[in-house]
């Protein structure tokens, strides 16, 4: 839904979006989760666990997001010859996360304190592992509250990396290799903080009561990947829908505006859809919750192409 679901996620994939939204349902879910930016190379793995069974007012989580990637940088050298080299872009987070029902159906609140690491690292003539940017090795906190009125509306805030945000790999440290001024062509090395401090708001409209058919709307507003250079907030924002034909299968389709930098030169647009099926667990059996999601920048430099793919098994061990 091209990102605007922070107020109608829930399960496993609450955790990592607003860990509030994990008490709203009540499961036991173990999710694997895949994601690749093709054009950078980079590839997302995860696997998150959730239960929401033991206790109608506590949902706990468990996740970690692995990120590797392998991004180029062209350049002239000083010697006038066009060069090209591959960086190894790398991320760790493990992420506890608990929700709270503080007035059953109505208000919840979530925390996430995680450690995370974030590298961006190349290799010299010599073989020997130089690093582009500094090493982030910091623990962070998500907080997230979330109001539902009659399961027709549900708002959602939520802050992320609210400590121990990451800096961004704004300028490049590419010695030994000599790089003639004005040549660097970083476009695949994102710009963007790994682990942004951000604060983010989220509008679900429930039509028919019922959570397999929402309207959503977001707004992210990022304090870190542009703050120390031009003092400057990143904002995004995003629309979305989702509609389940017969509970079992959900459609998805969305977009999302993103401004980046200063200015309009950066501002970037994308368009986004997905689908899957759910399967619901009876009592004693186990249920599938599968999903594959796509997004493509059709505005703005450096056009980016995601894809995503999800598999939750889901557990009922009442009888």
């Amino acid at each position: 839904m091209g990102g605007a679901s922070r107020a109608s996620t829930s399960g496993a994939e609450a955790m990592l979006l607003n860990p509030a939204n994990m008490g709203f349902t009540r499961q036991l879910e173990i999710q694997p989760a895949y994601q690749v930016n093709i054009e950078s190379n980079t590839h997302g793995i995860g696997l998150l666990a959730m239960d929401s069974l033991l206790n109608e007012r506590v949902a706990l989580g468990l996740g970690y997001i692995s990120t590797i990637g392998a991004p180029k940088v062209a350049y002239v050298d000083g010697k006038g010859d066009a060069q090209k080299l591959t960086m190894a872009h790398g991320g760790h987070e493990v992420g506890l996360a608990l929700a709270i029902n503080v007035v059953r159906g109505w208000l919840a609140f979530g925390v996430r304190p995680k450690f995370q690491s974030s590298v961006l690292r190349f290799r010299d003539t010599d073989g020997q592992r130089q690093d582009a940017r500094k090493e982030q090795l910091a623990f962070g906190l998500d907080l997230a509250l979330s109001f539902s009125a009659r399961r027709y509306v549900t708002l959602s805030v939520v802050g992320q990396n609210l400590v121990g945000p990451a800096i961004p790999a704004t300028d490049l440290n590419l010695a030994p290799y000599v790089i003639a001024d004005g040549s660097l062509n970083r476009a695949r090395v994102s710009a963007l903080s790994d682990y942004p401090r951000s604060v983010a708001h989220g509008l679900a409209v429930f039509p028919t009561r019922k959570p397999g058919f929402s309207i959503n709307f977001d707004g992210m507003y990022d304090f870190t990947s542009y703050r120390a250079d031009n003092k400057y907030t990143r904002m995004v924002f995003s629309g979305g829908a989702e509609y389940t034909i017969r509970d079992a299968v959900p459609l998805r389709i969305g977009g999302y505006w993103d401004s980046h930098g200063r200015g309009t030169d950066d501002d970037r647009g994308y368009i986004a859809f997905g689908g899957g099926y759910f399967a619901s667990p009876g009592k004693g059996q186990v249920g599938l919750n599968f999903g594959l999601g796509f997004s493509r920048q059709i505005t703005g430099p450096s056009p980016d192409t995601v894809l995503a793919l999800t598999l939750g098994v889901l557990l009922n061990p009442n009888r």
